[in-house]
């Protein structure tokens, strides 16, 4: 999002660095080269695009795939970029797709409305859930609204300059979302039993908030690529 910001002229090149360097230390390219050189990589695309997909949601790329951002290049296959590592070191895999990607297309057929409709459905259902596991669980309700407060601030993102408030608002309930399914797979103290037959409903909330969270990235992708 930084890169095509920057590409926008509502970043500058050091934002872009600083936000990498936020992630982690160090970046390095597995076809050879640095956090700038990724920079230049990314901001040489045509247009991109996140995808997220969840086990069983492959969206149309290869099923062994993980969190990717795709790279479209005008005469040549797309490329997909993954991260993997630690706050000290981030390696980015590159590799080429088969020229039939479409990346306008992928992240499937919901509208980030839809999507948005059911966010605000989901966040009664998760709040059922985590209320549901029933068991002894460590401190009160205020550890558990500070452990939920933790969670939600951890999967944030810091979001260049837009004007898309629908963005803003779908990553927030994302996040909150995401932070309570994080806490009700952990189980809260509750019997096995208990985690088994939330684990399906939080399945499909953790699928949906990835599909919320690429919607939104992407719909800021396409203002800056416009722009």
């Amino acid at each position: 999002m930084w890169s095509a910001a920057w590409r926008a002229g509502l970043a500058s090149p050091d934002d872009v660095l600083h936000t990498l360097h936020d992630y982690a230390e160090t970046h390095d390219v597995d076809t050879g080269g640095t956090a700038l050189d990724l920079v230049r990589l990314v901001g040489a695309a045509r247009r991109s695009a996140v995808v997220f997909p969840a086990p069983g949601d492959a969206q149309g790329l290869p099923s062994e795939a993980e969190d990717v951002l795709i790279l479209d290049r005008a005469d040549r296959p797309p490329l997909a970029l993954t991260a993997r590592g630690t706050a000290e070191r981030c390696r980015w895999s590159v590799r080429e797709l088969g020229p039939d990607v479409d990346v306008l297309a992928l992240g499937g057929d919901q509208t980030a409305g839809e999507l948005e409709y059911d966010l605000r459905e989901a966040v009664g259902e998760a709040a059922t859930v985590i209320a549901g596991l029933a068991g002894p669980r460590v401190g009160g309700p205020a550890d558990l609204r500070d452990a939920l407060a933790a969670r939600t601030a951890a999967v944030s993102l810091d979001l260049p300059p837009h004007d898309r408030q629908r963005v803003d608002r779908m990553l927030a309930t994302a996040a909150q979302i995401d932070a309570i399914v994080g806490l009700a797979g952990g189980g809260l103290g509750a019997s096995a039993q208990q985690v088994e037959n939330a684990d399906a409903q939080l399945r499909r909330l953790s699928t949906l908030t990835r599909r919320a969270r690429a919607a939104a990235i992407n719909t800021l992708l396409r203002d800056y690529y416009r722009d």
